[in-house]
C-alpha cells in the first residue's frame, strides 16, 4: 500500500511506475514531439476547445512574453472528448497528427491500475469512503497536458512560472530533462523533485486540499532551464485528476493561479481557502 500519508509530512508521495504505462507513454511523447516539429500552420489547424470550469481540448501556442507567462505549446486530452478529438485529427489531414492523438487517448487505461490503488490508500489512510470509487468514475474526465517549453533561454531561469495545479491531484507522467522543484513549507525554499526510471510522484492540488479541508496541501512548484534545456527546449507530460463531485477553482472571481503569492495556500485559513471555489 502506498503511504499517502507522505503527501502531509512531505507535500508529495513517490509511487512505483509500471513497465506498461512508461512504454506507452514513451510511444505517446515520442509522437508528441512529431507533432511539435510539424509546421506551426498545421498544428495551428487543430483547434483549442476551451471549457469555462476546467482546461479545454485541443493545442495551444504560447509564444507571449511576460513575467506571470510561459512560453511554450501544449496538447490537452479527455477521453470524454474521444470522438472530437479523433475527429478534429482527421480534419488536419496529418498522419502524425492522428498517431498522437490516438496514442495519447491510450493512455489513461494504463494509468487507471496506479491511480485506484493510489485512491484506495488515500481513502484507507484519511478514512474518506468512496474516494477510490469517485477517482475511478472520474476517468473520462482526467486531463492529459503534453508540453513543449521552447528553450531559447539562459540556464536557471524559470520556465514554468511558481504555481499550484487546480484539479484534484497531478500525476507526472514524463520530463525530457530534470528542472522541476517544489516549495518547502517555509515558502522559501525551492527542492528538486526529479523523476527516477522506475518512480514517478503524484502531488497534491487544489481540489484534494479542499476535499480534505487543509489535511494536506496544493503543492506549490516551477520548472528552472537546464543547461540542455535552455539550449533544446524541454518535453513533459502530466496527468490532472479530478474526481465525482469535486469543486472547480472559481478562475472568474480570482484570476489565473501563477498570480498568486508562491505557496499562499501553505497556511491560508480554511474559511478563507474554501471561498476560492464555485459554489455549489
Amino acid at each position: 500500500m502506498t503511504d499517502t500519508l507522505k503527501l502531509k509530512s512531505d507535500g508529495k508521495v513517490f509511487v512505483s511506475y509500471p513497465a506498461t504505462l512508461r512504454k506507452g507513454v514513451r510511444e505517446a511523447m515520442a509522437s508528441w514531439q512529431a507533432f511539435c516539429a510539424l509546421p506551426e500552420h498545421v498544428k495551428l489547424r487543430f483547434p483549442y476547445e476551451p471549457d469555462t470550469k476546467q482546461s479545454g481540448n485541443g493545442y495551444e501556442l504560447k509564444k507571449e512574453c511576460g513575467a506571470l507567462l510561459d512560453r511554450k505549446e501544449d496538447f490537452h486530452l479527455r477521453l470524454a472528448a474521444n470522438d472530437e478529438l479523433i475527429h478534429h485529427a482527421l480534419a488536419v489531414g496529418s498522419g502524425t497528427v492522428e498517431r498522437f492523438v490516438q496514442e495519447a487517448l491510450m493512455l489513461p487505461n494504463l494509468i487507471e491500475p496506479l491511480l485506484v490503488e493510489f485512491a484506495q490508500s488515500l481513502e484507507k489512510q484519511y478514512g474518506i469512503p468512496g474516494f477510490a470509487q469517485a477517482i475511478a468514475d472520474s476517468k473520462s474526465q482526467w486531463l492529459l497536458r503534453f508540453l513543449h517549453y521552447f528553450g531559447e533561454c539562459s540556464p536557471g531561469e524559470e520556465i514554468a512560472v511558481p504555481h499550484i495545479d487546480k484539479g484534484g491531484f497531478t500525476l507526472h507522467l514524463y520530463e525530457s530533462d530534470t528542472g522541476v522543484e517544489y516549495l518547502a513549507q517555509d515558502k522559501r525554499t525551492w527542492i528538486p523533485m526529479p523523476l527516477a526510471h522506475d518512480e514517478t510522484v503524484i502531488f497534491p492540488a487544489l481540489g484534494l486540499q479542499q476535499y480534505l479541508k487543509n489535511e494536506v496541501k496544493a503543492l506549490c512548484h516551477r520548472v528552472v532551464a537546464t543547461d540542455t534545456c535552455a539550449r533544446k527546449g524541454r518535453y513533459s507530460a502530466v496527468c490532472f485528476i479530478d474526481f465525482a463531485g469535486a469543486p472547480h477553482y472559481d478562475k472568474a472571481r480570482h484570476g489565473r493561479l501563477q498570480a498568486f503569492p508562491q505557496g499562499f495556500n501553505y497556511d491560508m485559513p480554511w474559511e478563507e481557502f474554501r471561498n476560492l471555489f464555485v459554489p455549489s
